[in-house]
């Protein structure tokens, strides 16, 4: 744009320099042609461009400074000199031929200022040649010239005028002004066109980086859960090993010992040795429990755990659970004329139960009751399963010391224990993978006071009952 600007300031100038050298080297009297005012009122010559062509022409053709047509009352009618315009011609000899329609020449003073391109050549009085040349009945040509001073002025050596220097000077000025923003803006260019792939390859690398980072980001969480999961399993380990250590070796330690002393004891009298087996037999049977908890944890974990399960009414529910040793209590349906149908395994469901009634006595509980009910008010500070939308649920509550606020959300993890008194950390993981089996779900509340287990089991369906009314 401005490169532009220069270029046009500088045709600009030239124009205006050739203008100027050309005004300077046109020799005096090749300028304007004026037409008076008389010459306009008459219309005939004004209206053509022919007169001021033909006066040019003439004036050029025979080295004349100064034309005029004058009418054949000897009135100007237009002339190169404005101070002409109107003027009549009071020399008698040139009033002849302008009548008489002949060519006459004479030397003599003018009788009028000669002006031309507003510059007074001659002044009134000087002697100039003065030549009256018809060109029709009514108009002639006045012609004046200077022969001496024609030819002066038609020798002078051509010259450059200042001005010419000073608007060639100004023209160069422009020019190399618009070749140096041109380049400098050719090189702007090129170098915003490198800036501009350069920005490109810094966005394109910065979003590479970005990626970069976050893959990063996300490999260094995976391997820090990674990390944390290994740190978990192995504590865990460590934990059950510790664990397995101590549960396993007490009862083993216990059977070892009763052997031998009724082996060795031949003095021991029949009641004592009585009681020494049945401590022996109640530690094996509980060691035995604890390897068929550990195996059948691993089986479930190796091959899955799954159930037939079918439709199942609540008295059955309740009849398979009558063989875990303690009694069940039910609340009573509302809807006393309907009978509920579950879906469940009331085999695999009783299991879960008594399974839960042993994790209680097993932690210290007296008391342990298991109660059917069709709504709960039990608000769970943990749960594992997905809770139906309608169920039958089944509570064990207990009256042991309870669990640890903080070991509450781990209960249903394999090989938690918030002690070593007793068990081994199987129990509740082993009751969470069959009540998922069960599809249903596994919720435990706890306090000083106790702990409640709440079995959630899908209803389906309800029908009349048979001996409704």
């Amino acid at each position: 744009m401005v490169s532009a600007f220069c270029a046009a300031l500088a045709v600009a100038t030239a124009v205006v320099a050739i203008l100027v050298q050309r005004a300077a080297a046109t020799p005096i009297g090749e300028g304007e042609v004026f037409v008076s005012d008389a010459a306009q009122a008459r219309g005939t010559i004004a209206e053509s461009a022919d007169i001021d062509l033909g006066v040019s022409r003439a004036r050029n053709a025979l080295g004349i400074e100064a034309v005029a047509v004058v009418d054949s009352e000897g009135t100007t009618l237009t002339s190169t000199s404005p101070s002409m315009d109107g003027a009549s011609i009071t020399s008698p000899l040139l009033m002849f031929g302008v009548r008489e329609g002949r060519f006459v020449a004479v030397a003599g003073p003018t009788e009028h200022d000669i002006v031309l391109d507003g510059v007074t050549e001659w002044q009134v009085g000087s002697i100039l040649y003065q030549v009256v040349s018809p060109l029709d009945d009514d108009t002639s040509l006045l012609l004046f010239y200077d022969i001496s001073e024609l030819l002066a002025r038609r020798a002078r050596p051509s010259r450059i005028e200042s001005e010419t220097v000073q608007l060639l000077g100004l023209t160069a000025v422009f020019a190399v002004l618009g070749v140096v923003v041109f380049l400098g803006h050719t090189r702007a260019s090129r170098r915003y066109r490198e800036m501009v792939v350069e920005s490109q390859l810094l966005r394109e690398h910065s979003e590479e980086l970005r990626t970069a980072n976050i893959e990063l980001a996300e490999a260094r969480n995976r391997a820090e859960r990674a990390l944390a999961l290994a740190e978990e399993k192995i504590r865990i380990r460590s934990e059950f090993v510790l664990m397995i250590n101590h549960e396993l070796r007490t009862p083993l330690t216990s059977v070892v010992t009763g052997s031998r002393l009724i082996r060795d004891g031949d003095d021991l009298t029949e009641s004592e040795r009585r009681r020494i087996l049945d401590a022996v037999i109640a530690d094996g049977t509980r060691l035995q429990e604890m390897i068929d908890q550990i195996l059948t944890v691993a089986r479930v974990e190796n091959q899955g755990i799954s159930y037939p399960l079918r439709r199942a009414s609540t008295a059955e529910v309740i009849a398979a659970l009558g063989g875990i040793g303690v009694e069940v209590s039910e609340t009573p349906d509302p809807r006393s004329n309907t009978e509920l149908l579950l879906l469940t395994d009331p085999k695999s469901l009783s299991l879960l139960v008594a399974s839960l009634v042993d994790n209680a006595r097993t932690h210290g509980a007296d008391r342990v009751t298991v109660s059917l009910s069709f709504t709960s008010d039990l608000a769970p500070m943990a749960e594992v399963g997905e809770q139906p939308e309608n169920a039958l649920y089944i509570t064990v509550a207990d009256d042991g010391p309870g669990i640890p606020e903080d070991f509450v959300s781990r209960v249903f993890e394999k090989f938690e224990k918030s002690s070593f008194s007793s068990g081994t950390g199987l129990g509740l993981y082993l009751g969470r993978l069959m009540v998922e089996a069960l599809q249903g779900s596994l919720a435990v509340e706890t306090g000083p006071e106790g702990s409640r287990f709440r079995i959630a089991v899908p209803v389906i369906a309800s029908v009349a009952r048979v001996d409704a009314a």
